[in-house]
């Protein structure tokens, strides 16, 4: 049994609806023998801070969520994990993580993009609200992606995730609003497309939409778990991981002081 660890940014208290969608996704997508363990933010620091207060601010951000997925991913790899999600478009401390990471690394903007740019030269990204894009034009720089996207584009109207999360129940509504937000990065020159933020990517994942006026609709949830597959078996077979070149792991005397970090204690 192979184990992948998905951590996301969101606290599922606060959103049970996409909680119990992502499950659902996960049972139609994971291969045979592969675990999907799921997990929302959950240290006490900050938890109770709407998902806006978050990601609305770099100082905010970089406080609670850092010190979340720091924790998270020494919880996964003492819980046997063979790998771990970012799963986030915001993609707290990639670098930072495959770092200290002793298993693949994998984030969601760079499974979506990866995946699409084999199914087109141009990729467009769909996402929620404005809050969002300076995370997707930071991941853009990162990997150097600026040739190869045609634009961000915002669905209609600055949605939330909590707004969203009660769309659930009848998401018709919102999918209207989706398709037409993809059919304007579509005459913007994108010939695939990427939802851009899990909760909308497991809605339109979830309610079928594969494709648009034939382009492509990348699945934003499912794809991050078939590439860590992939990044399990490419490890396992060939050897291949994170360049420590690139990503330098802790002394064993350092990571012992980050394990013993209160911020970072395994639960």
């Amino acid at each position: 049994m192979k184990k992948i660890w998905y951590q996301s940014t969101l606290n599922f208290a606060q959103h049970p609806n996409y909680e119990k969608a992502l499950a659902s996704h996960f049972d139609k997508v994971a291969s045979p023998g592969t675990k999907v363990l799921l997990n929302g933010r959950t240290t006490a620091y900050g938890n109770t801070l709407d998902t806006l207060d978050v990601i609305g601010s770099p100082i905010v951000y970089h406080s609670v969520v850092a010190p979340a997925f720091i924790r998270s991913l020494l919880t996964a790899e003492s819980n046997g994990a063979d790998a771990f999600v970012v799963a986030s478009f915001s993609e707290p401390i990639l670098p930072e993580l495959r770092s200290l990471a002793n298993i693949p690394v994998v984030s969601m903007s760079e499974a979506c993009f990866m995946a699409a740019s084999m199914c087109a030269p141009k990729i467009g990204f769909v996402t929620l609200n404005r809050l969002v894009v300076p995370y997707i034009e930071k991941s853009i720089a990162l990997h150097k992606w600026k040739d190869r996207v045609t634009g961000i584009h915002l669905i209609e109207g600055d949605v939330s995730e909590a707004e969203l999360d009660v769309s659930f129940a009848n998401p018709r509504p919102y999918l209207d609003r989706l398709v037409e937000g993809i059919r304007t990065a579509i005459a913007a020159g994108a010939q695939v497309i990427v939802p851009a933020e899990g909760v909308l990517g497991v809605m339109a994942a979830e309610n079928g939409i594969r494709e648009i006026d034939g382009v492509p609709i990348i699945d934003a949830i499912g794809t991050p778990i078939i590439f860590a597959e992939m990044a399990i078996a490419l490890k396992e077979r060939t050897g291949v991981a994170q360049s420590r070149a690139s990503y330098p792991s802790p002394s064993a005397e350092a990571r012992e002081l980050l394990s013993a970090n209160p911020s970072f204690q395994i639960r």
